[in-house]
């Protein structure tokens, strides 16, 4: 009687815990869809903006142009850290992964983020150049709202965010998975992000499937190389727009700068 009274507890200690675990999820990875709308981009960042010669150029390009093209996504984290990169996806069409390359709309950066100093890497392989960004995780300013909807499963609630270059985002985070990280370097909710907007990059992010596992596996090789360059983000935007800018207006570069500094 005792052996059965034992057993018992030693099976209902176990599904309480995984109970706990399937609530709280606290390690895992998280496939998101990021969304970029094409047509918009093209027509209202670069043909808008561009003068008499470059206007030629884009009008013939944006007909050609899908009205949006979805890049997969994939963010691994822990209780401490999160590690955001690009998964590769043979189903994208060429011709339209050739244009985000061109107006350099994605980088395929990987972003490794520590909650715990508020530290923040991005390794960036730009034109064959690698750099890494060392920087501390942006401040963003969050009023949280009671607007909810379901994402990837879970209930989200809404919030609306101000970054510290005034970049308005709108961010759909889950109670279930209690840390504060999200998409690119966005974070600073009580829960993780599973759903992103951006409306003046439009641009969104959007989880498609959560799985909660205690072995995650981060690759962090990359930022462990000691031959690739170190700067901030500020001198990564200095140099990249300094070249941006003999082929682009201000506005064009501005836009595509806050597009890679998410």
């Amino acid at each position: 009687m005792l052996k059965y009274i034992v057993f018992l507890f030693f099976c209902c200690t176990v599904l309480s815990l995984k109970a706990q675990y399937t609530l709280f999820g606290r390690s895992g990875s998280i496939s998101y869809d990021k969304t970029m709308y094409m047509k918009n981009i093209v027509g209202k960042k670069f043909l808008a903006k561009a003068d008499d010669k470059s206007k030629i150029f884009f009008e013939q390009v944006l007909p050609k142009l899908p009205e949006n093209a979805v890049l997969k996504k994939i963010l691994k984290f822990n209780a401490n850290e999160t590690l955001f990169e690009p998964v590769k996806d043979d189903n994208l069409d060429q011709m339209v992964k050739q244009y985000i390359m061109m107006f350099a709309l994605d980088f395929e950066a990987i972003t490794l983020s520590d909650m715990t100093t508020r530290s923040f890497q991005r390794y960036n392989d730009i034109v064959g150049e690698k750099i890494i960004v060392e920087d501390t995780m942006k401040r963003i300013k969050w009023k949280i709202t009671d607007e909810y909807r379901e994402i990837a499963g879970y209930n989200c609630r809404r919030a609306n965010g101000l970054t510290a270059d005034s970049i308005y985002v709108i961010g759909y985070y889950c109670n279930e998975i209690p840390i504060s990280g999200g998409p690119e370097s966005i974070n600073g909710l009580p829960g993780m992000i599973l759903g992103l907007v951006v409306p003046s990059q439009h641009v969104s992010y959007f989880a498609t499937k959560v799985e909660l596992s205690n072995d995650v596996i981060m690759d962090k090789k990359r930022f462990e190389k000691s031959k690739v360059k170190r700067m901030t983000r500020k001198t990564m935007t200095d140099q990249i727009s300094g070249v941006l800018s003999q082929h682009m207006n201000k506005e064009t570069v501005q836009f595509i700068m806050e597009l890679g500094n998410l």
